[in-house]
């Protein structure tokens, strides 16, 4: 049995965002062994305090051999640069692949939420752009399924003097209403296309079911749970630390 479990490790996923914190146990292809569990982000979202709810979400996980954590900002071998969802100043330079690896006592790594998403569903050719639609906006590009990592789309200027996030936030979706911000998505679309050339492009995250517009030729939604299943690919990319 100890063979069979090293060549076929059970993953813990984790997937910190700016409301919730989800988690969700699956096998080595990628398929969930559990319901997945969702607690809300703590605000103030201090590291102690986001911490704290992993651990009390752990506790009540079945057994898995390893973990596979994304995080909304920038991660640099497992350490936090930005959190500009959560706090960057609390979060800045917090080691979570270690903190996290305490917590469980499992190997742990730990990358950019949109990075471990985009893992689960990209099919692995040629470029493929994947955006999370949530509490900010959330970006992973990938080429021939080795992830580049860290694409910071979301603050980059997009229209009106405001970068990407501003203009598609969860804020700015209730400011404005669904039918603008359905248009926006569209223009994003359109002007993404000639800049990555992508061959395919993935939209997810909460706000992707509030999506009305017609998709173009290569773009398509996923669900979160299916985004979750990342951490397998995550753990077999050794390009990735």
């Amino acid at each position: 049995m100890a063979d069979e479990a090293a060549s076929s490790p059970t993953t813990l996923a984790i997937d910190i965002g700016g409301t919730g914190i989800k988690m969700l146990v699956i096998d080595a292809e990628g398929r969930a062994l559990t319901e997945r569990m969702r607690e809300l982000t703590p605000h103030p979202a201090a590291p102690e305090a986001v911490l704290a709810v992993i651990r009390d979400m752990v506790a009540r996980q079945p057994a898995f051999e390893r973990v596979a954590v994304g995080f909304p900002g920038v991660v640099v071998r497992g350490v936090v640069k930005t959190a500009p969802n959560l706090d960057t100043e609390l979060w800045r330079e917090q080691d979570l692949e270690a903190a996290i690896g305490g917590i469980t006592g499992r190997p742990t790594r730990v990358i950019n939420d949109a990075d471990l998403q985009g893992y689960g569903v990209i099919s692995g050719h040629g470029v493929e752009l994947v955006l999370t639609l949530g509490t900010g906006l959330g970006s992973g590009l990938y080429v021939d399924g080795h992830l580049v990592p860290n694409l910071e789309l979301a603050h980059h200027p997009f229209e009106k003097g405001r970068t990407y996030e501003e203009r598609m936030s969860d804020a700015e979706l209730s400011r404005i209403g669904k039918k603008k911000w359905n248009r926006r998505i569209a223009r994003i679309l359109t002007t993404l296309r000639p800049i990555f050339n992508f061959d395919k492009l993935y939209l997810g995250g909460g706000n992707a079911k509030k999506l009305r517009i017609l998709l173009p030729e290569g773009v398509e939604v996923f669900e979160n749970v299916e985004g979750m299943a990342g951490g397998v690919r995550l753990w077999g990319d050794r390009r990735v630390t």
